[in-house]
């Protein structure tokens, strides 16, 4: 089967999906650290920055990470799919 790398991808797509998830609720979530931090204004502001700094870190990472395993499952495909011919 020529496309068993595909698929096994597109499988494993809800798993790698986590990452970018995890990150998106940091950066929602990181607007509303005055719930968890009362009182000081500085600690504040330094929570909500570093919650959507780690949140983007990890949107792009997972966007990087299920990019890179696409490129590899679909280049093994078509190197099964040139041993087939050959």
């Amino acid at each position: 089967m020529p496309n068993s790398n595909m698929i096994a991808f597109v499988k494993s797509i809800p798993n790698q999906l986590i990452m970018v998830i995890i990150g998106f609720v940091l950066v929602v979530n990181s607007n509303h650290t005055d719930i968890l931090l009362k009182g000081s204004l500085e600690a504040e502001q330094l929570l909500a920055n570093n919650m959507e700094l780690i949140g983007r870190i990890l949107i792009v990472l997972g966007a990087i990470n299920i990019l890179i395993r696409w490129y590899l499952a679909h280049v093994a495909d078509i190197a099964d799919s040139e041993e087939v011919k050959v």
